[in-house]
């Protein structure tokens, strides 16, 4: 069962998101905090201890989601193909359900590497290994063509990592349909085929 003082934790961590966002991490105050979810500066430090761990909270429970989605991908036995697919899909899900959050991450990392570095490499070094994994076994089975893993990988990371740039909720394409023109483009590319 989920407590008041959690509930009140996630009331915090959501009004700072938004408020991060909207006025910057270094425009923003506890205060600003404090006055969107009614307490006093003074007793947000009963549910918080900086407006730095605020932050890092913030984008490592996004990270944490992400990772969690591509743990999954990693332990479905699917095809390389299919994998990549969803390895696809799972970034670009990231880049639009936590639109602010990785907005943060970009704009302040320097401030999250400095408090949760171990984490986050540790996250983005399994997502790298996980596709490196992928468009080996891809090469290997004769699907896929050899390539420079490494650049491939920055390249279909660079491409998922653009949606948080250009995306707009009410635009014209979801998040999963974004996705299957990225796979679809990474995919023929890649293939022995085309």
């Amino acid at each position: 069962m989920v407590t008041i003082k959690e509930l009140r934790r996630e009331q915090i961590l959501s009004a700072a998101t938004k408020i991060f966002s909207e006025k910057t991490y270094h425009g923003a105050s506890l205060k600003d905090i404090g006055d969107a979810v009614g307490l006093r500066k003074s007793s947000l430090y009963h549910y918080i201890s900086s407006k730095e761990k605020l932050l890092v909270e913030i984008v490592l429970g996004a990270l944490r989601a992400m990772d969690k989605g591509l743990a999954q991908v990693e332990n479905t036995d699917l095809t390389p193909v299919e994998r990549l697919r969803q390895i696809i899909r799972e970034h670009v899900k990231f880049q639009v359900e936590y639109r602010e959050a990785g907005s943060l991450f970009i704009s302040e990392r320097h401030i999250i590497s400095s408090l949760a570095l171990a984490e986050v490499s540790e996250i983005f070094e399994r997502r790298d290994r996980l596709l490196a994994r992928t468009l080996k076994e891809g090469a290997e089975m004769g699907l896929y063509r050899p390539v420079d893993i490494r650049i491939v990988s920055l390249a279909i990371l660079g491409a998922c990592n653009s949606v948080l740039l250009w995306h707009r909720p009410s635009g014209r394409l979801s998040y999963e349909e974004i996705a299957d023109r990225f796979f679809d483009f990474f995919h023929r590319g890649l293939s022995v085929t085309s």
